[in-house]
C-alpha cells in the first residue's frame, strides 16, 4: 500500500509539470501560428513560399535574441511595405542584425530599411548592404535610427534623382548630425542643398567644395540655398574634406551590422534573451507535434462537438 502511495506521488510530481509544459507549448505554437497567418494573408505567399517563410521564422527565432513570433511580425511589416514573399526571405536576417545593432524593435528597423531602399530605388537584394551602411553610420557618428529615418524621409528621393548614392547621402547626414543638425532639419536642408547645387545634374559635393575654397560665409550660404538650409551648407563646407573617407567606409561596410549585433549581445542580458528565444523555439516545435497528434485532434473534435 505504501509503495503504491509513493508511486502515485511520484507520478503526480512528474505528470503535473509535463502537463503544464504541454499546455504552454500548445499556446506558444498557436500564438506563432496566428502571427504566421498574418504573414500569409498580407504577403499572398504560395504554399511553397509560406513554408520557407515559416521555416525561416522558426530558425531565426531559435538562434537570435528575437522570438519566432517577433520574426513573423517582421515578415508582416515587410509584406505591408510591398515586399514579395521571396524578397522577405532575402531581407529578414539582415534586418534582425540591424535591429540588434541599433537597439530598436524589428518593426521599426523594417520600416526604415524598407523606406530607404525604396527611396533610392534599390533592389531587395541590396538590403543586407543597406543595413550594414546604416549600422556603421550609427556607430561612427551622432546618428541613430530615428535621426536617420527622419532625414532620409525627406532627402532620399531627391538624392536618388540627382544621382547621389545612399552611401554618400548617409555620409553627408553623418556630418550634419555631428554638428547637431539631425532628423527632419537635416533632411529638408540637404534636400534643398541638392536641389539648388545639383539642379543641372552637377556634382553636389564638388560644388560644396568649390564654395568652401572660395571662403563660404553666412551671406554666401544664404544666397546659395536660402535661410532654412544655410547652416547645413556652412557645416558641409567646413567638413567636406571628410566626405570621401566616410563614403568609402560606408561602401565597404558589409558585415558591420552582424558584427555590432554580436558585440552588443555578448553579455549576460544578451545570453538570457537568446535563451528565451531558444526556449520559445523548443516550445513551438513541441506544441506543433502535440497539435498534429491524432489523439489531441480527436480530443479537440470531441470538445467542439
Amino acid at each position: 500500500g505504501q509503495a503504491k502511495r509513493i508511486g502515485t506521488t511520484f507520478s503526480a510530481a512528474f505528470t503535473a509539470p509535463l502537463a503544464a509544459i504541454g499546455v504552454q507549448s500548445v499556446k506558444t505554437f498557436q500564438g506563432f501560428e496566428a502571427e504566421m497567418s498574418k504573414v500569409k494573408a498580407v504577403s499572398g505567399a504560395t504554399a511553397q513560399e509560406f513554408a520557407k517563410l515559416e521555416s525561416e521564422a522558426k530558425r531565426l527565432g531559435a538562434t537570435t535574441t528575437f522570438t519566432a513570433s517577433e520574426v513573423a511580425s517582421l515578415q508582416t511589416e515587410f509584406a505591408k511595405l510591398g515586399f514579395s514573399a521571396k524578397e522577405i526571405t532575402q531581407v529578414t536576417e539582415s534586418t534582425l542584425f540591424l535591429a540588434q545593432a541599433a537597439g530598436t524593435d524589428l518593426a521599426r528597423a523594417a520600416e526604415v530599411a524598407g523606406a530607404t531602399l525604396r527611396g533610392f530605388g534599390l533592389d531587395a537584394t541590396d538590403t543586407g548592404h543597406l543595413t550594414d551602411v546604416m549600422a556603421k553610420s550609427f556607430s561612427e557618428s551622432a546618428l541613430d535610427m530615428e535621426a536617420f529615418a527622419e532625414a532620409m524621409k525627406y532627402v532620399a528621393p531627391v538624392a536618388n534623382s540627382a544621382g547621389i548614392s545612399v552611401e554618400e547621402t548617409t555620409a553627408m547626414i553623418e556630418l550634419l548630425a555631428n554638428a547637431g543638425i539631425k532628423g527632419s532639419q537635416a533632411g529638408t536642408s540637404l534636400r534643398r542643398i541638392i536641389s539648388q547645387l545639383g539642379a543641372t545634374g552637377g556634382d553636389v559635393a564638388g560644388a560644396i567644395e568649390n564654395l568652401a575654397n572660395k571662403g563660404l560665409n553666412l551671406a554666401d550660404a544664404k544666397d546659395e540655398v536660402g535661410r532654412s538650409a544655410q547652416s547645413a551648407l556652412l557645416v558641409l563646407g567646413k567638413t567636406i574634406d571628410q566626405l570621401p573617407a566616410l563614403k568609402e567606409g560606408l561602401e565597404g561596410a558589409d558585415g558591420a551590422a552582424k558584427a555590432m549585433a554580436a558585440t552588443m549581445m555578448d553579455n549576460t542580458a544578451g545570453a538570457f534573451k537568446t535563451l528565451q528565444s531558444a526556449t520559445e523555439g523548443a516550445l513551438i516545435e513541441l506544441g506543433e507535434a502535440i497539435t498534429e497528434n491524432e489523439i489531441f485532434k480527436n480530443v479537440l473534435k470531441g470538445l467542439t462537438e
